[in-house]
């Protein structure tokens, strides 16, 4: 209650001033993937893959009974569903290597929840699963599965998901600060931009 208090009397000394206090410019999807050069040892694709409608999204997912498509759907409409874009990352000759994409839903509590429901959905895939933290980004949730570790998190309306594979011949496979590290960087990039 104390510090609410000293921001807002901070805010009105500061805007009383004059001293503009600068809003974070607007970002569109496109800018809010991971970019060349931020994901060492893995490069971008040049395609990147709109998904405009909830059931074009769920239907380029797992095999799922009509049921299960028809409440995913339903969930993601009630969410404020707007978009998905993603892209594929190559590491050297293997193309498909890793993954990032943004899901812009329609408020904070969605992008959330989606989170939520979205690792509960991988975890429950079966096989093996362990969670792993990202200490520099708020509520996000970093897991490692057979061949593969991915990191969640949302800021605002949008649910981000950052990954990366392998197979069990790769003799030097990514490492998990490289993964932490791209996040990172696209974190800081987005963090509290509103949607362009």
């Amino acid at each position: 209650m104390r510090l609410s208090f000293l921001v807002a009397v901070v805010a009105g000394v500061l805007v009383g001033t004059g001293v503009a206090i600068a809003s974070p410019n607007p970002l569109p999807l496109r800018d809010r993937l991971v970019k060349q050069g931020e994901f060492a040892g893995l490069r971008t694709e040049s395609t990147t893959h709109w998904f405009k409608t909830a059931k074009a999204w769920v239907g380029g997912g797992p095999h799922l009974s009509a049921a299960q498509i028809s409440a995913e759907i339903a969930r993601l409409h009630r969410e404020g569903f707007v978009a998905v874009l993603s892209e594929f990352l190559d590491r050297g000759s293997a193309r498909g290597s890793g993954l990032s994409w943004v899901m812009q839903l329609g408020s904070a509590a969605s992008a959330r929840a989606e989170l939520k429901v979205d690792l509960a959905e991988d975890r429950a895939r079966g096989g093996s699963f362990s969670a792993f933290s990202v200490p520099a980004i708020p509520g996000a949730r970093g897991y490692r599965v057979t061949g593969g570790e991915n990191i969640y998190f949302a800021d605002g309306p949008f649910l981000y998901l950052v990954g990366q594979g392998w197979s069990t011949a790769d003799k030097t496979p990514p490492t998990r600060a490289s993964l932490i590290a791209a996040v990172t960087t696209l974190y800081g990039r987005v963090h509290n931009h509103p949607a362009g």
